[in-house]
């Protein structure tokens, strides 16, 4: 485990230094509000934030976060305590508020899901993440895609440090029922579609709280679930075929990006003495008899390849801009006029897309 987490810090040295919460934007910012569950227990001194260690109450926040003036796609810009802060460049809170009880949380989401439609888009940030770095990429991730949905964020707490990794793993099980509770919670304003996306340790911990939901036969909540997406899930694929089992039927669309050469998913399955890990999956028999969209971003590749969907401008504008790949994931059968038809294969039930480089695609993204 030492030798793992020291070759993961060369891998991760871009995490370092840590970001952190800073406070006042630009009137011309564009800001978005972001609803918080988080079983982190309060920052000492500063009860507006959260730490690494471990709290059994959910606690529910908003912070409403500014999108600097000058952000690029791919980019996250975050406040850090090395340099100083930069309103047009970084990412700031506007405001925040701390809910004293549950009725207070869910009539605030309540009117922000009656402005989205009433979907909910529902984050779980993954390995090694402080507070500040969970909330503004979850802010960075809906400002790159244009996110219509209301926004909330489930901070579970991680230890942010790369030796971590043991720590973490024991969170994430530690933190299955504050994302149900968290679940319940955003159902109960009111929300018709609930969106899962899940990256890294935080994809197995979304797949543990449905797993968690159907064993409990909560069917209200797993019936709101109208999409699953799991950015370079760090989890075993053998106990991801036991929690798609437990869960049944897996909510539509699930989508499960990956990248075969992702670094941090190679250096973890060494570890766990294994070839691969769900999130760099490069043959989907071992999946083929479930539901899942398995999309392939290692032409994408950027710093490491572990969020590909949130580092790279090319991807980025390729997801927002394909209306190919909109159809390429409804499975629409008339694939030749598909730029990524080329690059689809479908075995039993999961189909598999290994994305094109976007200048072989060319205008067709245009």
């Amino acid at each position: 485990m030492r030798s793992f987490a020291l070759v993961i810090a060369v891998v991760l040295a871009g995490c370092s230094p840590r970001g952190e919460l800073a406070y006042g934007p630009l009137p011309e910012a564009r800001t978005l509000p972001v609803f918080v569950g988080s079983t982190r227990a309060p920052t000492a001194g500063d009860p507006a934030s959260f730490d690494w260690k471990r709290s059994e109450a959910l606690r529910l926040a908003r912070f409403d976060v500014a999108v600097p003036p000058d952000h690029q796609p791919g980019t996250l810009e975050i406040p850090n305590p090395r340099r100083s802060i930069d309103p047009r460049r970084d990412f700031l809170v506007a405001r925040s508020e701390q809910f004293r009880t549950d009725a207070a949380f869910r009539a605030d989401l309540r009117r922000q899901l009656a402005r989205s439609g009433g979907e909910a888009v529902v984050f779980v940030h993954g390995y090694n993440t402080n507070f500040a770095e969970g909330l503004f990429r979850f802010t960075q991730l809906a400002a790159d895609f244009d996110l219509e949905g209301a926004l909330v964020h489930y901070a579970w707490p991680s230890r942010a440090q790369v030796m971590g990794y043991a720590y973490d793993h024991d969170s994430v099980l530690f933190s299955r029922d504050g994302l149900t509770d968290l679940l319940h919670e955003v159902r109960a304003a009111g929300a018709k579609r609930i969106i899962l996306v899940g990256h890294s340790m935080g994809g197995f911990l979304t797949m543990e709280a449905l797993r968690q939901l159907a064993l409990q036969g909560d069917r209200a909540t797993l019936g709101r679930i109208a999409g699953v997406v799991l950015i370079s899930p760090d989890i075993d694929v053998g106990v991801f075929r036991s929690q798609a089992r437990d869960i049944g039927a897996l909510p539509q669309p699930f989508i499960v990006f990956t990248s075969q050469r992702d670094r941090a998913l190679g250096l973890s399955a060494r570890v766990a003495g294994e070839d691969t890990r769900l999130g760099n999956l490069h043959d989907i028999n071992p999946v083929a008899d479930l539901r899942v969209m398995m999309v392939d971003t290692a032409a994408y590749d950027t710093r490491g390849g572990h969020f590909n969907i949130g580092n790279s401008p090319a991807l980025i504008r390729l997801l927002r801009g394909s209306q190919g790949l909109a159809k390429t994931l409804e499975r629409d059968q008339s694939r030749h006029h598909d730029p990524f038809a080329r690059a689809a294969l479908t075995v039993r039930n999961a189909t598999q897309i290994v994305l094109q480089p976007i200048e072989a695609i060319g205008d067709a993204i245009n």
